[in-house]
């Protein structure tokens, strides 16, 4: 049983009137299809829940909302460079000059050590024998010029303000002295005795002569008296003469008394000079002997002065307060050479500094002055937190490592010398491994997104 006002009864009803006019039947054929697709909607509403139209416009919203707060939302971009902390400053590099043999090594690696402290002991009895050889010698050289100073100078030699002179030593000098002193008072009292009999022969003529001088007086006097007798004709002629005579000789033996105290006046003036010049040479002799002695006396001094630097380098000190680096001795009575390199102290005042090495895939985007931040392998950057720092130089060419590969080298300047935000509890030294993140600038989330998309649409469709 049908329903006379069914689609079906209808349809029949509509084939049964169909008409054979065409316009007619486009316009029956169009209201048929509207009432199919209202029918078919009708029935599509009454399937579909009727939650899910408010779902689907909460969602839409949703993508909306994501896509708008990818679009504002901006993410750093970071070039990863591995490396280690270094000092900004010099490292002091710990030689030997000399070289030798290892008596003592005081440090170990990585100990702070003080400056000042000893860091190794090289074998230095060969060179303090020197020292002690040198001692002695420089001892004696100020001794003996002690002597030969006092001895010119004609006073008694202080021994006793040469330091390092051993009481053998001032014995031989004392005995010196006092032969030096023998001898020239040998000389000089031959010299004084030949003076004294000069001086004795003087005397004796001055005597002689006063007594010829008053026999000259008188017999001068004898004579006049005869020559006034004999002008009266009261003696002979012959007293006259013997008068006369009697006058000349003592004339006669007033000049040879005076001529010969003269000779002997000049003798002795002669001995007097002897005397004189031989303590004025002996004089002078000792003082060119004094400046022979002074002059290798500055050689030794100055081969003790080398000799005193070569003993007290044998200990070999910090030359800065910091830390032992690379110590490339280990062994006691091992050979160093001169020069050699012995360790590395890092000073503990240095500041720091990492040099990383920066992938040629990231150099285009790397500048000087970006910051970093640096993770420190010793710390667990998410437990202890990192550092920071900024980029302050970059290699002028890349380098090449052992793997053949090249790489930038780059300087991060650190504005902490720790991790975290506790000063000294986690410090960061020299060695120590890190992985700088240079902030090479900003992308937005939605940029992230498509760039795998852009980055492909940019790379196909080339192909032929």
């Amino acid at each position: 049983m049908h329903d006379p006002n069914s689609s079906s009864g209808r349809d029949r009803q509509a084939g049964q009137g169909k008409t054979t006019d065409p316009a007619a039947r486009k316009l029956v054929l169009g209201r048929r299809e509207r009432r199919l697709l209202s029918e078919a909607v009708q029935v599509d509403e009454e399937l579909v829940p009727s939650f899910v139209r408010p779902a689907l416009l909460v969602v839409a919203a949703l993508v909306v909302a994501f896509l708008l707060w990818a679009s504002l939302t901006h993410l750093t971009e970071v070039a990863h460079a591995p490396g280690e902390v270094i000092p900004s400053g010099q490292i002091k590099v710990v030689q030997h000059l000399d070289g030798g043999q290892l008596a003592a090594i005081q440090v170990d690696e990585g100990q702070l050590v003080q400056q000042g402290q000893v860091l190794v002991q090289m074998d230095g009895a060969q060179a303090r024998a020197d020292l002690r050889q040198m001692d002695s010698r420089q001892a004696s050289l100020q001794l003996r010029i002690e002597r030969l100073s006092a001895f010119a100078e004609g006073r008694a030699p202080n021994f006793q303000k040469v330091s390092l002179a051993s009481p053998e030593l001032i014995a031989d000098q004392q005995q010196i002295y006092t032969n030096q002193i023998a001898s020239m008072q040998s000389t000089l009292t031959v010299l004084d005795r030949q003076i004294d009999q000069k001086q004795q022969r003087i005397a004796q003529l001055e005597k002689q002569l006063s007594v010829a001088q008053e026999q000259q007086k008188l017999s001068t006097d004898f004579l006049v008296l005869r020559e006034s007798l004999a002008a009266k004709k009261l003696i002979t002629r012959v007293v006259l003469l013997d008068a006369q005579k009697a006058k000349i000789a003592a004339d006669g033996e007033v000049a040879r008394l005076s001529q010969e105290l003269d000779v002997v006046g000049q003798e002795r003036a002669e001995v007097l000079s002897r005397r004189e010049d031989s303590t004025n040479q002996l004089r002078r002799d000792a003082l060119a002997e004094m400046g022979t002695a002074s002059a290798e006396l500055a050689e030794v001094q100055e081969a003790r002065g080398r000799l005193q630097s070569k003993v007290d380098r044998l200990d070999i000190r910090a030359p800065v307060a910091g830390y032992v680096q690379d110590l490339k001795v280990a062994t006691v009575n091992q050979v160093v050479q001169p020069g050699a390199i012995l360790m590395q102290v890092v000073p503990t005042d240095a500041e720091l500094e990492c040099e990383i090495r920066i992938s040629t895939r990231d150099i285009g985007y790397v500048q000087v002055g970006q910051p970093v931040e640096v993770r420190v392998s010793a710390y667990d950057f998410a437990r202890y937190g990192t550092a920071k720092g900024e980029l302050h130089r970059i290699s002028a060419t890349s380098v090449v490592d052992d793997k053949g590969e090249p790489y930038f080298k780059g300087w991060v300047g650190l504005k902490t010398p720790y991790v975290g935000n506790t000063p000294g509890r986690y410090p960061i030294r020299v060695g120590m491994g890190v992985d700088a993140e240079i902030l090479t600038g900003e992308k937005s989330l939605m940029a992230y997104m498509f760039k795998p998309i852009v980055r492909a649409l940019e790379s196909g469709f080339r192909e032929r």
